[in-house]
């Protein structure tokens, strides 16, 4: 945090402080600090307001175009099995805060995920500034065709939208992508998955 905000010793210290006692952020293992989901709902809280419910239809059907239009590429390595929407596009406002989705995607070649990951992300030309970057590279592009560049779309990462679930079991979400008694079990199943690995 130091580094990246530039700032003297003392500074920084003071403002990891106060994001913490703010909920923003939480200190874990090895004092490395973590998102809370208070802190990514800051984080991708939206700059241009609100937007209109007819903006946000048309967004949302130009990402489940593009996702299947990914899952029909043959050089892609992942599949998308589900689209969730979820927030304030479900209630009956005109004016929204932002289109909510988490994405629920998967390895084709689940045996040999490692090996297809790297192969991937060196064919892919870029230049990754760190081993974090080179090996989420398939997700991170998977994610960046779905928004399109579109300030509209707030994509959830999968295990953030699942702690959302199991934190309130009355959220509210629809599954747009994706047979809905499928995805609405694996939710499920991923939420039990998280508490066995508490015990």
């Amino acid at each position: 945090m130091q580094e990246r905000l530039s700032l003297e010793h003392k500074p920084a210290v003071a403002l990891a402080e106060a994001l913490v006692a703010g909920g923003y952020i939480t200190l874990g293992e090895n004092n490395e600090y973590a998102l809370s989901d208070e802190g990514e709902k800051l984080v991708h809280a939206s700059a241009s307001g609100t937007i209109k419910r007819s903006t946000a239809e048309l967004a949302l059907a130009g990402l489940l175009e593009r996702a299947q239009k990914y899952n029909a590429d043959p050089d892609k390595i992942l599949t998308v099995d589900a689209v969730i929407v979820f927030g304030s596009f479900l209630g009956t406002k005109e004016q929204l805060g932002d289109l909510d989705i988490a994405v629920k995607s998967r390895f084709r070649d689940e045996a040999n995920s490692t090996e297809v990951r790297q192969a991937y992300s060196r064919k892919s030309g870029r230049q990754f500034s760190n081993v974090v970057e080179f090996l989420c590279w398939p997700e991170t592009e998977l994610k960046q065709f779905l928004k399109a560049r579109k300030r509209t779309i707030r994509i959830q990462e999968w295990d953030s939208f699942v702690r959302l679930i199991e934190k309130d079991s009355q959220m509210r979400y629809s599954v747009a992508l994706g047979d809905d008694a499928t995805v609405r079990t694996k939710i499920m199943l991923d939420i039990e998955h998280r508490r066995k690995m508490r015990l």
